[in-house]
């Protein structure tokens, strides 16, 4: 039975609940509100630094040594680190000189550099890819071993040259004819723009000597100068290591010579503009295999 006043006799009433406040009701709201906004802006701070971390230069100076050689070691320390994986494509010179803060020259021996001991293999047309990550030696590599072991034997490659390539042009300055010198002049016009690293210098550098060999009319002086195509593959590498535009002109400009020699008939000019030419790239080329076994 429901219990009574003892005072009026009537049913006592339950106990009230306790009442919120509209204050604290608007605390509580404000409280959850200020905590939501936190773990909002906490989440926000932490995407962004996961999204946007802070980049350090990832060329890192070293101590001494030429700039090439300084750009070629942070290449091969990338490599090992797998930050471009085997068979993948490095970026465009321009990208790689403007992350490593130097000239598109320096970034172009370093990667010869890379491409000579294994690292790197150039494909005409498509750009640089990643073949190894560490210097390979041997029959997998001929010409490093050749520069590094038997380096004279570059110079035994050059006397060859001297003596066949001198007699073609004094030969070719008594014999040739108006098409024998627009064949010689349409490569050289052709190598007047290009740098003498890239591939388009090589295929009219190339085109340009056997146009002088064929100016003679022999053709076995032709024959020999194919047979020595091979070589001149090889060593067109080590070009990168001539060091400036105006070495490269000069280049450029002894093979004006040696067709000026040629079309004004000057069988004994000729021939000493090619012998100059021969040792000016030799004595270029020494300079880079002096700094490879640096």
């Amino acid at each position: 039975m429901a219990r009574r006043s003892q005072v009026s006799g009537r049913p006592a009433k339950a106990a009230a609940k306790p009442r919120r406040t509209a204050r604290a009701t608007t605390t509580k709201a404000a409280a959850k509100k200020i905590a939501k906004q936190r773990a909002k802006k906490s989440a926000a701070g932490a995407v962004s630094k996961t999204s946007k971390p802070k980049k350090s230069p990832p060329f890192q100076p070293l101590a001494g040594g030429r700039k090439s050689e300084q750009v070629f070691a942070q290449i091969s320390q990338m490599l090992r680190a797998g930050q471009f994986a085997t068979d993948s494509r490095l970026p465009p010179e321009r990208e790689l000189a403007s992350m490593f803060r130097t000239s598109r020259q320096t970034v172009r021996e370093a990667i010869y550099h890379a491409e000579l001991v294994g690292l790197i293999e150039t494909r005409h047309g498509t750009g640089s890819f990643v073949v190894g990550t560490e210097p390979q030696i041997g029959i997998q590599q001929p010409l490093i071993e050749l520069i590094r072991t038997q380096a004279h034997r570059i110079g035994e490659f050059f006397e060859i040259r001297r003596a066949l390539e001198g007699w073609c042009a004094s030969h070719a300055a008594k014999v040739r004819t108006d098409i024998h010198l627009r064949a010689m002049k349409a490569p050289l016009q052709a190598m007047r723009t290009l740098d003498v690293a890239e591939a388009a210098w090589e295929r009219n550098d190339v085109a340009f000597h056997q146009a002088l060999a064929a100016a003679t009319g022999n053709p076995l002086a032709m024959r020999m100068m194919e047979l020595l195509r091979d070589g001149f593959s090889a060593l067109y590498r080590l070009k990168s290591f001539v060091p400036n535009r105006e070495d490269q002109h000069l280049i450029w400009q002894h093979h004006a010579d040696i067709l000026d020699a040629v079309r004004t008939r000057k069988p004994d000019k000729a021939r000493d503009a090619i012998v100059a030419h021969m040792d000016f790239v030799e004595a270029k080329l020494a300079e880079g295999i002096g700094v490879l076994n640096g």
